[in-house]
């Protein structure tokens, strides 16, 4: 790309008074853009696994001083003697996980209450960079549910599937911190910001995909995308295709600010286009729109992530407004044993408040974080206001403790509860309260080294009267899954 288009690029990151970081040295395993420099020193600590595992970088590896770990063998291969940035790289994942619910979708989803099954998921991947700006990515995923295989998702059984095949190629300047724009096109995955509303959806054995073109511009640790895609459908038994009912679009940045505040601002537009949704009030083709900013850093002892969102468009014949806003705020004692964390989020999704020929006010949080309020993943953060304070604990560097409680309440009276696909779990009851119930969740993590990841997690939801007016009862989730990735 012309080196004027790229300096336009790069003085419109810091727009509204926001400036880009100072270059910094950047982790070669969570930045696309990271380099290998030869007179870098070795590195005893190997590039650590990511979410979207497309970012991982091994450039480092070419210096054979650097593979201090059993399977480097594997993350680096040279394609040139000369070229350390020309290798291939594989990878992979196997989880193990273990779901028992009581009483699943509060008893109302015509499905067995009570469901116990095992999933399991292998995802490998080729990651191949002809060289510093060619780069083809492919990953293969095998999801399979034993027990309950009648109620088994899509998106929790399908044998085998191709879950991501892109291309990229990157212009710009080789420096790290130098404007840079990468070209994206193909079938890949996106997860954005704290990913309330687009996102892997990692627990089910399925994650989210995306087809279509992403362009990547970027200088230092300030990021701009913008994408046109449609979301994969996923099918059984078969490779999935692409939704053609539905359509996604936008341009999110996030750039890291000078302020005296530590702080990273995200600022964002969304567009998502459905040919049918179901609300409470009916089914009808949708087109929404979304514009959103989001704060988040820490200082001190202080962590926060703060995010408002306001919808406008179209559901049928009613034009759309619809908001949310969504905090989590945290205080951790690092000098104290177990550096406790106590920790509040409080987040409030509208409902449809108005008759049929008013305006549709019902948020839609489109392609959402599975567990957005608990591993239980039962409530869909639609018409939905909740408070929800967490004590987490590190008794060793390899295990986290997490206990909380959540109370949640329909943001209106006249909207039901959803479930996370959007489905209609909980009718609206006339003269019914807006509390839903409060849930009780504890939680336990352990990063047995590098590889080795395992949670246990249980959440027990005590229903109000609204609940059981509507024929719904308290809900049971235990939940035990192991992770190895290397």
């Amino acid at each position: 790309m012309h080196a004027r288009a790229l300096s336009l690029i790069a003085l419109a990151l810091p727009a509204f008074g926001l400036a880009a970081a100072e270059p910094a040295s950047v982790d070669p395993a969570t930045s696309v853009l990271s380099e290998y420099t030869n007179a870098a020193a070795p590195d005893p600590h190997p590039p650590p696994y990511t979410l979207l595992r497309f970012n991982e970088r091994y450039d480092s590896l070419a210096d054979p001083l650097n593979r201090i770990d059993f399977f480097d063998s594997a993350k680096y291969i040279a394609l040139s003697a000369s070229d350390p940035h020309s290798y291939l790289s594989f990878g992979g994942e196997l989880r193990e996980r273990y779901e028992q619910f009581d009483n699943a979708g509060f008893g109302t989803s015509g499905e067995p209450d009570d469901l116990s099954y095992l999933l399991q998921r292998i995802a490998l991947h080729a990651d191949l960079h002809v060289n510093e700006r060619l780069r083809f990515f492919v990953q293969g995923l095998s999801a399979l549910q034993f027990g309950d295989r009648d109620s088994a998702s899509p998106i929790n059984q399908n044998p085998l599937d191709l879950q991501q095949a892109f291309v990229d190629y990157t212009f710009g300047e080789p420096s790290p911190d130098g404007p840079k724009v990468i070209a994206r096109a193909g079938r890949f995955s996106m997860n954005y910001g704290s990913a309330r509303l687009i996102a892997t959806r990692a627990a089910p054995n399925v994650p989210y995909k995306f087809d279509g073109v992403q362009i990547i511009a970027a200088q230092g640790t300030a990021r701009l995308y913008a994408f046109l895609v449609r979301p994969g459908q996923e099918s059984r038994h078969q490779f999935d295709g692409e939704n053609d009912g539905q359509s996604l679009w936008g341009v999110y940045s996030s750039i890291p600010t000078r302020l005296s505040l530590p702080a990273t601002i995200d600022l964002y537009y969304l567009g998502a286009h459905y040919d049918s949704r179901r609300y409470i009030r009916g089914s009808a083709a949708e087109d929404r729109h979304s514009i959103g900013t989001r704060l988040s850093g820490t200082a001190g002892g202080w962590s926060y992530d703060w995010e408002p969102i306001a919808q406008f468009g179209t559901f049928g014949n009613r034009d759309i407004r619809a908001w949310t806003i969504a905090t989590d705020t945290g205080y951790s004692f690092r000098s104290l044993p177990w550096k406790p964390r106590l920790g509040l989020k409080a987040d409030y999704a509208s409902g449809d408040s108005k008759g049929p020929e008013g305006h549709y006010g019902g948020f839609n949080p489109l392609y959402f974080k599975s567990g957005y309020f608990n591993d239980a993943s039962i409530i869909r953060p639609t018409n939905i206001a909740d408070l929800h304070p967490s004590l987490q604990l590190v008794p060793t560097r390899s295990l986290t403790a997490t206990l909380a409680v959540d109370l949640l309440w329909r943001a209106s009276l006249n909207d039901g509860v959803y479930g996370p696909a959007g489905n209609i779990e909980l009718q609206p009851v006339p003269g019914a309260s807006r509390y839903i119930g409060n849930t009780a969740e504890a939680a336990l993590t352990w990063k047995a080294g590098r590889h080795w990841v395992w949670t246990a997690s249980y959440v027990h939801l005590f229903a109000s009267d609204y609940v059981r007016a509507a024929d719904g009862s308290d809900v049971d989730f235990l939940g035990s899954w192991a992770t190895f990735t290397w």
